[in-house]
């Protein structure tokens, strides 16, 4: 599911037409005689009709008077206009040119030849039209307004801002010069700053849904979402069959977690637009992310059948995961279908222009079926490269420029999320403690979260550059940093970082951990680990080179640790032991069910304390796979609401153990729990995604919480949680071992020299 893009300015022309005005030099010289007044008259007349909005008429009359007086240069003109009013802006373009080659000093039939060439798609055209009226009108609102709209649609954003800025000097309360300039900020990404001058021109004229909606656009990009949300319902007033609108405002709900009001809009719109392919591709999406992935696929399928021109119905078909699996069949079965796509001719035969805007998914749940992820990875990167390949693109100095000796590496850091969020918690100190004698860092920041920690993270490089939301310009402006080597913190969270990822920016190409399993990606050389994460022959999981870090590569900042809350704080019982798996329930693989059942059987009095998902769809779903497992003892199973992180930190503290899923386990949330006092049970999996939690125990010299298997992991989780003793000497050590893990003096020293080594060697390379 895509941002619904700006809706255009509808308002462009206003004040095109001229007055009266325009008939003055016919009747100062109305020819000869009575032939001459006849001519006045009926051009007065022509004009009339057009001031009073009857077109068609009036294009008649003046069709009347260029019969009897061809040359007349204003009736080619008012005739022009009067054809741009009704929707034919190409022959329109002609008449006002006819009217310049009478009157070439015109300046303003320039300007709405202009409006003119604009609206038929002539844009440089329109450029150079207005470009030759500038002396002349330089101090007309209404012309550096016209000026805006032709240089945005002939792809100079810049230029169309510079004209926008010009009109509100000019007339500082002209609406279609602040709702021009409003909708280039917003164009270039520019949220907050399109805030005023959209709250000013909707002051100014409050007429028709486009500005409402543009500024719900604007709000939504920037997290307010309920002023988002008034703005769309405000738009749906003025517009209310409008299916555009309808499909805008489920895109804002889903975004807010309620699915089922969002499914219940697009169903709407598409019955009111059934030829809109995009609502059909957001339906089946959300469908998908609500956990209904039997219906989604179903729905992909229609959409297949109702749009065979559109082949990204079928990729997304293909790849499409369930959020919350059934059981290990419907695991099975997922994969098998994305192998079959694979292998398929179809797959062959098919071709994207841009796979972020006709797919805008990764592959992100693959990695929680507990399997060995490297073949399906590769195959759907080959196949994005066959289908797009737009992916291909190589910078230039990529292949060919040698390493640098007598000057600094130019090392960029890529990623979505070195913001207020777990990979900026985790990377955002390490990657810009790398040692500045030696490497220059530049931040590639891809569109997303723009908080206070974004912006703090940014302020410690020495370059940042904005990608565009566009992968192929994204691209390009990468490869003009002229990079030695590009670390991705976390390919895979979302679509943009990886489909660009598999573009050649720089001679040396890595990702680390931050999504923990491999790209799949030929573009990307190295997948960088901790060593204590991983298996021996961990290296036939990769696609890339593993290269295997000494030092866990991550400076976590720590927790504010608030004082352990009660149970009952929480709505659970104080009296009984409290097992908390503090995760996202996407994480608790299917297997994962019959441990938890185990430990309710071993400790009757047990509590299995879980998060609610942010969707509660997922809730729905877990707790409908839990009960046949569990049977009675799923009464022992609460869901706690999600939680602020104050309140999060409390109930880590309030609980005696935590749980680490099996397959995927925990990183970020162990050393919260660690932090907050409470000791995690964990079972080293095969692949490093379950092996997390294990590393860092094993790196701070504290086992006693690590399990040989199944049976071990409830009897550990049980003792733990019954023996206070025992736990309180656990945890003792924990604290004092903390420090090892959460800021080690060496995880930046050692990510600067793996990579400049491999800068040096071009050992980055496979």
């Amino acid at each position: 599911m895509t941002a619904a893009p700006v809706i255009g300015n509808r308002h462009r022309h206003a004040g095109m037409i001229s007055d009266s005005s325009d008939l003055a030099a016919i009747e100062d010289n109305p020819g000869e005689g009575r032939h001459g007044v006849q001519i006045r008259d009926m051009l007065i007349a022509a004009h009339g009709l057009h001031q009073a909005g009857r077109i068609s008429e009036a294009v008649s009359g003046y069709r009347r008077v260029l019969c009897a007086l061809p040359s007349e240069a204003d009736s080619w003109h008012l005739l022009g206009t009067a054809m741009l009013q009704a929707g034919h802006p190409a022959p329109a373009a002609i008449q006002i040119q006819r009217a310049l080659v009478a009157a070439p000093g015109r300046h303003d039939f320039r300007l709405n030849l202009g409006y003119a060439l604009i609206d038929s798609g002539a844009a440089d055209q329109a450029v150079s039209a207005l470009a030759s009226a500038s002396g002349n009108l330089a101090g007309n609102a209404t012309f550096w307004n016209a000026c805006a709209s032709a240089k945005k649609q002939a792809g100079d954003p810049s230029g169309a801002g510079r004209a926008s800025r010009r009109a509100i000097l000019l007339t500082p309360d002209d609406f279609t010069a602040l709702y021009n300039l409003a909708l280039h900020l917003q164009g270039q990404g520019h949220h907050a700053e399109s805030l005023p001058l959209y709250d000013r021109a909707i002051i100014l004229q409050a007429s028709g849904h486009t500005p409402f909606a543009n500024r719900a656009q604007a709000r939504r990009a920037i997290g307010r979402t309920a002023d988002a949300m008034q703005d769309f319902k405000r738009a749906l007033i003025l517009s209310p069959g409008l299916a555009d609108l309808l499909n805008d405002l489920g895109i804002l709900l889903q975004e807010r977690k309620d699915s089922a009001r969002a499914i219940a809009l697009y169903r709407h719109a598409f019955a009111i637009a059934p030829d809109k392919a995009e609502i059909m591709r957001n339906l089946a999406n959300t469908q998908l992310s609500a956990g209904q992935y039997e219906t989604a696929l179903n729905t992909y399928v229609m959409a297949i059948e109702r749009f065979p021109s559109e082949p990204a119905f079928a990729v997304r078909r293909a790849f499409s995961l369930p959020v919350i699996p059934r059981d290990l069949p419907q695991i099975d079965a997922a994969r098998d279908k994305i192998a079959a796509f694979l292998a398929s001719p179809e797959a062959e035969r098919i071709t994207l222009k841009d796979p972020l805007t006709e797919i805008g998914a990764a592959n992100f749940y693959l990695v929680y079926h507990g399997r060995n992820d490297r073949d399906l990875a590769e195959g759907i990167s080959r196949f994005y490269r066959r289908a797009c390949p737009m992916l291909n693109f190589a910078a230039p100095h990529a292949e060919d420029s040698p390493p640098p000796t007598n000057r600094k590496i130019r090392l960029g850091i890529c990623s979505s999320h070195l913001a207020g969020h777990t990979i900026g918690a985790v990377f955002g100190d390490l990657v810009t403690g790398i040692d500045r004698e030696r490497f220059s860092l530049t931040l590639l920041r891809p569109p997303g979260l723009r908080d206070a920690a974004a912006a703090e993270i940014a302020s410690r490089f020495d370059e940042v550059v904005e990608l565009p939301a566009d992968i192929a310009r994204a691209a390009e402006s990468a490869a003009a940093c002229r990079l030695d080597a590009l670390l991705y913190t976390d390919i895979g969270m979302e679509p943009f970082t990886y489909f660009l990822a598999h573009s050649r920016l720089a001679p040396v190409q890595w990702v680390t951990w931050g999504h923990p399993v491999t790209t799949g990606i030929s573009t990307i050389d190295a997948y960088l680990s901790p060593d204590c994460f991983e298996a021996d022959g961990a290296e036939a999981h990769y696609a890339e080179r593993l290269v295997r870090s000494p030092s866990i590569p991550m400076n976590y900042r720590d927790e504010h640790v608030p004082p352990a809350g009660k149970k009952s704080d929480f709505g659970l019982p104080d009296d009984r032991p409290l097992y908390l798996c503090p995760q996202n329930l996407f994480k608790l693989h299917p297997e994962f069910d019959l441990w938890l059942g185990d430990i309710l059987r071993a400790d009757p009095k047990g509590i299995i304390g879980l998060i609610e998902g942010a969707n509660s769809a997922w809730t729905k779903r877990v707790k409908a796979r839990l009960a046949p497992a569990l049977g009675a003892d799923m009464e022992r199973v609460r869901f706690v609401p999600f939680l602020p992180k104050a309140d999060y930190m409390r109930l880590l503290g309030a609980a005696e153990v935590m749980l680490d899923p099996i397959h995927f386990g925990g990183s970020n949330t162990t050393l919260g729990g660690f932090a907050a006092g409470t000791p995690a049970i964990t079972w080293p999996s095969a692949f490093m995604r379950g092996r997390m939690t294990t590393g860092l125990y094993r790196t701070m010299r504290v086992e006693d919480c690590i399990a040989s298997g199944r049976a071990d992991y409830a009897a550990k989780a049980t003792e733990i949680a019954n023996d206070a003793a025992k736990r309180t000497e656990i945890v003792s050590r924990i604290r004092a071992a903390r420090p090892s893990v959460v800021r080690t003096a060496g995880a930046a020293r050692d990510l600067g020299d793996l990579l400049a080594e491999a800068v040096s060697s071009r050992s980055g390379s496979r």
